[in-house]
C-alpha cells in the first residue's frame, strides 16, 4: 500500500486514509499546494489593445461588417447642403424686406393715421355744439348785476336796460371764431311777478357778418318755455335789435317796471 507523509507532523501513513492517525490533520493538500497548483493550472491571459496587423489589411467585408454608404445613398446629406444653401438666401430676403417694403409698410400706417386723426377732428367740429359768446355789449344796462352777460350764464339772473322800456335796445355777442349758427333759444324771466312788471322784446330783428343774413321774428309773451329761432349763417357777430315790446303790467297794484329785461339767449351750431 503506498504510503505518504503527513504535512503537519511528517509521520508516514497510508495515503487511502483522509485524516493523519499520529496527529490527525487532513491528508488533502495544504493551502500552499493549492495555491501553487493554481498558477501552474491557470495559465495568464493577456488583453488584446488593438487587432493583429494581418487583420487591418484586409478589407471589412471579409468578415461580415456592411459596407460604409456612398453620399449617394445617404439623403441627409443631400439635406445638409441644400440647407446651407437656402438659410442665406432667405436671410438676405428677410434683410432686404426689412430695409425697403417694412418702411413703405410703416409710412402708409403713418398716414392712415393721419387721416384718421384729420377725419375725426373734422368730426368734433361738425358735430351741433352749445356756442358762448367771447364778449357782449349793449345799447345800455341798469347796472353792473343786470349786464348782457348774464344772458348766457346759464342762471336765472337777467340782462334790463336802464328803464328805457326796450327802446332802440341793441344786443351785439361776438365769438372767438366763425361759427356756423344753426339756431338760438329765447327765454324770458322765470319768475312770474318780474315778468310781468318788466317789459318784454316783441319784434327783434337778428343780424350776422354775413352779407344779405336778417331774420325779423315776433317773440311770444310768454315765460313758460323756450323760444326756438333757426339762423343758419356763418359769421363770428350776432346782433339783435329789440323793435317793439310788450308793456310791462301791474302785479297787486304794484306798478310795472320801465325797464327791458331777457333771461337767456343760447346759441347753438358747428365750428
Amino acid at each position: 500500500m503506498e504510503k505518504i507523509e503527513c504535512k503537519a507532523c511528517s509521520a508516514t501513513v497510508d495515503k487511502s486514509i483522509e485524516f493523519c492517525s499520529s496527529c490527525g490533520e487532513w491528508l488533502g493538500l495544504s493551502i500552499k499546494d493549492i495555491e501553487g497548483s493554481d498558477k501552474q493550472s491557470s495559465p495568464e491571459v493577456k488583453r488584446r489593445t488593438r487587432p493583429p496587423e494581418e487583420l487591418l489589411s484586409q478589407p471589412l467585408s471579409n468578415y461580415g461588417a456592411t459596407s460604409l454608404p456612398t453620399r449617394t445613398e445617404v439623403p441627409g446629406i443631400r439635406a445638409v447642403f441644400f440647407l446651407a444653401i437656402i438659410i442665406p438666401l432667405i436671410a438676405a430676403a428677410s434683410y432686404y424686406y426689412n430695409q425697403n417694403i417694412a418702411e413703405e409698410v410703416v409710412e402708409e400706417i403713418q398716414a392712415i393715421e393721419q387721416a384718421t386723426t384729420t377725419s375725426t377732428s373734422t368730426t368734433v367740429q361738425t358735430l351741433l355744439q352749445l356756442q358762448y359768446p367771447f364778449s357782449c355789449s349793449a345799447s345800455s344796462s341798469l347796472g353792473e348785476g343786470w349786464s348782457c352777460e348774464k344772458i348766457y350764464d346759464n342762471e336765472p339772473s337777467s340782462w334790463q336796460d336802464n328803464g328805457s322800456e326796450c327802446a332802440d335796445a341793441t344786443l351785439e355777442f361776438t365769438f372767438s371764431k366763425d361759427i356756423y349758427f344753426q339756431f338760438l333759444t329765447y327765454e324770458n324771466i322765470e319768475d312770474t311777478k318780474s315778468f310781468t312788471r318788466n317789459h318784454k322784446p316783441r319784434d327783434i330783428l337778428i343780424t350776422s357778418e354775413e352779407d344779405g343774413f336778417s331774420i325779423e321774428y315776433e317773440l311770444e309773451n310768454q315765460n313758460n318755455s323756450s323760444q326756438w329761432i333757426d339762423l343758419n349763417t356763418t359769421s363770428s357777430v350776432i346782433t339783435i335789435e329789440i323793435l317793439s315790446a310788450y308793456p310791462g303790467e301791474e302785479v297787486n297794484g304794484a306798478e310795472p317796471f320801465p325797464e327791458c329785461a331777457i333771461q337767456e339767449i343760447t346759441f347753438y351750431g358747428r365750428g
